[in-house]
Order: C-alpha cells, then structure tokens, then sequence
C-alpha cells in the first residue's frame, strides 16, 4: 500500500510539472520508488541545490540543457547526466559496498572513538575561511490547539452559557501555520558574519491568540453591563484570585481610541525600523544556527561533548561520492537527551551528516494545573566536501517547540460592598481544561559559495534595502528569476484565515 502511495504522489508530482517551464524533478530510490530528500543536485562548481523534503528541485533558470549535473546523496551512487536527459522523475541506485572498499585500520575502532577523531580534525577538515554564500531560509511556525474545552459549571449571568461558550470556543481555529522565507547573500565564516537581504516573503497567520482575546473582550462586555455602583469583580482559579472594584475593572476595559492617521514622515520612520527589524532576524537566525554547529561547546546537543553519556553503534558503511563513510547510531545511556545517526568519512573522519532527536522532554513543568514541556527539538546538518577537500555547511535544519496545558478551575464573581461576606451579584464557574502546542522550524540551506579574503570581508557594507510582500497565498512569481528551495506541498497549499487583511 505504501509504494502504491509513494506512486501516485510521483505520478501527480510528473502532471504538475509537466505544466511548468522552469526544470524540475522529483528525486526517488530506483528500487524502492521512495522520495529522497536533502540529496544534492550540483549544477556547477560550488553551484547546486538541495531536494526538499518531499523530494523535489527545481534548478535556476537560464541553466543550458546541455549542462551536466551531478546527484549524490547518502547511500547511494553518484549519478551524472545531461540537463536535457533529465525526466520528470529521476530514480538513482542504492550504492552496495564491499567490505574491500571500506577503510581498514590498524584496529577496530568503537563509535566513541571515531567521534574522538571527529573532533580531532574538525580544523583540518572543515572551511573557516571568509566567504561569500548565497542562501535561502525558511523559518516555519506551528500553532496546534489538541484540546479546548470549557465547562460551565455555574452561571447566574445570563448572557453566559454553555451554549454561548461553545458557539464562541468555535470560532477560534485549531491550527494556525506562518512560513517567512528569506533570500540573500552571507559574508563570513562561522564566527563573524554579514547578511545582505534580497528578497522576504511574509505568509502569515493569525495566531490562536486572537481568539482567545475575541472570548475574553466578549466576555468582560457582558460583566462590564452588569456591574453598578459599589461593585468589584473578583477573579479566582483554585486558591488563586485577586480582584478590582468597578471603576478599575472598566479602565482595564476601556476601548482603545481609534488611532489617528499617521504622517508620512511617521509611516516612513515605521518602515525603516521594519526592515532593520526583518534584517537583524534573519542575521540572528544564521549567527544561531551557526552557534550551534556540533563542536561547538556548551550546546543543547551534547552528543559530542558529552559522548560518554551516550552508546554508539556502527550499523554499516554507506557510500558518499568516491567516498565510504560510516553509519554510526546513538543512543542515551546515562540520562542524555538525544538519539540520532551520523554518518562519518572511513579516509579523514569528516562528518558529513548529522541526525538527532530528542526522546524526552528536555525540560518539564507542572504546578497547580499548569503545565509546560519543551518536547520537541530536533533537526539535520548536512556538510559537502569542496574540491579542495574541505567541508562546507550545505543545510542546517532545527525544529524546537513546546506543549502547554491548563486544567484547572476558573471563578468570576461580581459582588456588591468591600466586605467577604459581601452579596454575590454575579457568578461565573468555569472548569477550564486545554492543551496546545507550539513548534518553530528553520532550514537553511547554502547554493552558491566563492571565497574571499579576510580584507574583502571586511569592506563589505550591508544596507536595508530588499524587496518584502506580506501574502495571504503562496505566491511562486515572487521568486521568479532566484534559486530557493522549492517549497512542500503544505506551504504551496497555504491561505490565510484572515482574506480581508492587505498585503504590505
């Protein structure tokens, strides 16, 4: 069932590209027919793209069909070919290894030792010159709402009701998801960076949030009407409570006066801090991901640092290019917080992919009914080997989030005097019980990249200036002419709840 799956979606994927100009393909296992993802697809030299997770590329226009280009990814051979012999699926062989064409050493060496040797030759084998790269970042955001239940245990308000509950608890969405993505040219090396900007789509969400508030504005309406002199409005949730006498509680409330249309000089003093807002973004972005690169120190992913607490298994070689590496799994051992596969050059000890997930919550709370647990965290890097034998970032990918939870009782009461035994006016009992989730995602991945002195780095000047649309849709024309990752079929797929809302 799984394969005829897989053969549809390749066969829908060949229909909609058969209908396009640009040239693209999906990538997929010749024995298998599964998609394969983040395999490399080079154009040129330091030229090429990644395929996405669905499988697909898509190469800038302009390419002659009389180009090669080269197709490698993990575990499976090398493929070479014409642009012009290039169909709308192309399958490429699993890669199958004798033991002849692994590298032996003197001895038999455990996983934790090759790590050793990892770490070992991280200055001899990976790039930290100045450079200028081409990138493209897609900074996804999730927002799940899995359970939202309000139950009206008592209700002396009239206008506040189970019915009127649930008629409002519908009117907030479950599922939210905003995409920003990002083109522009990086200048640097892994500690000092420089970030042009090119082009940012904005496709936005409404978040969960504003339902929320839409609930709560109508609910204080109601209070607010029912409140008279010498009243205050006490607000309870278990032992928890404070309260406002009237004049407070309707200040609190107060309608906002409508804003006054600003000036022109005002609205440009807004831009300008927008776009130096969208621009320290996405640099502080790049500067995270690359502070978290695995022989960094001090960093969430502790598989290198603390190796110790982790056992290693070498499940097998796989072939990388001219290259064999070795597939290594991992695995907590002492309370550690990750597992995950690497996969490790048998010649220099390179790394050229790194895997990992969490398989615990890596923090928890819970006190009084409510909770929190950050229970996603996980991701990819993926390096490639240059011409001069050094490893260059190809793609770095990290996925983080939390769920949260509410159980627990909520009272408001609008009473009359200043005394505890004072006349209830007013009551509302609600018993509250929701959890949600969060999940933020960033890919970044790195096309073209050249060389450059530390002199040149250091006369490169950035500038605010780029090109940025808000969307309610997708919208492919606005990358036409550039080279990004093409988007899955969730973002192609995407629209906004709210239409009446102006592009900017």
């Amino acid at each position: 069932m799984r394969t005829l799956i897989i053969q549809a979606l390749l066969l829908i994927s060949a229909t909609v590209f058969s209908q396009q100009t640009e040239i693209s393909a999906v990538l997929a296992d010749g024995q298998t027919r599964e998609i394969i993802p983040y395999a490399t697809i080079q154009y040129g030299e330091n030229k090429g793209v990644l395929t996405n997770d669905e499988g697909v590329f898509v190469l800038p226009e302009g390419i002659s069909e009389n180009n090669k280009i080269k197709v490698s990814s993990l575990g499976y051979e090398e493929t070479e070919m014409l642009i012009s012999e290039l169909k709308d699926t192309l399958f490429i062989k699993p890669s199958s290894i004798t033991l002849t064409e692994v590298f032996l050493s003197d001895k038999d060496l455990t996983g934790e030792e090759i790590l050793e040797k990892v770490l070992a030759n991280i200055d001899s084998n990976y790039n930290f010159n100045y450079a200028k790269k081409r990138f493209f970042y897609r900074s996804s955001y999730f927002n799940d709402i899995k359970r939202m239940d309000m139950e009206v245990e008592e209700s002396t308000i009239p206008e506040i009701d189970q019915k009127f509950v649930n008629n409002a608890l519908t009117q907030i969405p479950r599922y939210v998801d905003s995409y920003m993505e990002y083109l522009g040219d990086f200048y640097g090396n892994y500690d000092d960076q420089k970030v042009q900007v090119i082009k940012i789509a904005n496709l936005y969400n409404p978040t969960n949030e504003q339902g929320v508030e839409e609930l709560g504005e109508r609910m204080e309406q109601i209070i607010k009407d029912n409140l008279g002199e010498d009243t205050y409005v006490k607000i309870k949730s278990g032992l928890l409570g404070f309260k406002m006498d009237s004049d407070e509680f309707l200040e609190e409330i107060e309608e906002v006066e409508e804003p006054k249309e600003k000036t022109a000089e005002e609205k440009a003093k807004d831009s300008i801090e927008l776009y130096e807002d969208l621009a320290n973004g996405i640099h502080s972005k790049l500067r995270t991901s690359l502070k978290g690169m695995f022989w960094k120190e001090d960093i969430t992913l502790d598989v290198f640092e603390k190796s110790r607490k982790y056992d290693f298994e070498i499940e097998g070689y796989t072939q990388i290019g001219s290259d064999i590496a070795y597939v290594i799994n991992f695995k907590p051992k002492r309370g550690a917080d990750f597992k995950g596969k690497m996969f490790v050059s048998t010649e220099d000890f390179g790394l050229y992919r790194l895997d990992y997930d969490i398989v615990k919550p890596l923090k928890k709370f819970k006190l009084f009914g409510i909770s929190n647990k950050a229970d996603v965290y996980q991701g990819k890097m993926i390096f490639t080997k240059d011409q001069n034998a050094k490893y260059n970032l190809k793609y770095v990918e990290r996925s983080s989030g939390n769920t949260f939870g509410v159980s627990r009782p909520l009272k408001i009461l609008v009473k009359k005097g200043k005394w505890y035994w004072n006349k209830r006016l007013k009551e509302l009992d609600l018993e509250m019980d929701i959890v949600a989730s969060d999940v933020s995602k960033g890919q970044w991945i790195i096309y073209d990249e050249e060389e450059m002195s530390e002199d040149s780095y250091a006369s490169v000047e950035v500038n605010n200036q780029f090109d940025y649309k808000k969307f309610k849709k997708y919208n492919s024309e606005f990358w036409d002419g550039y080279n990004v990752m093409e988007p899955n079929q969730a973002i192609k797929s995407f629209s906004a709840m709210d239409e009446s809302e102006d592009s900017e």
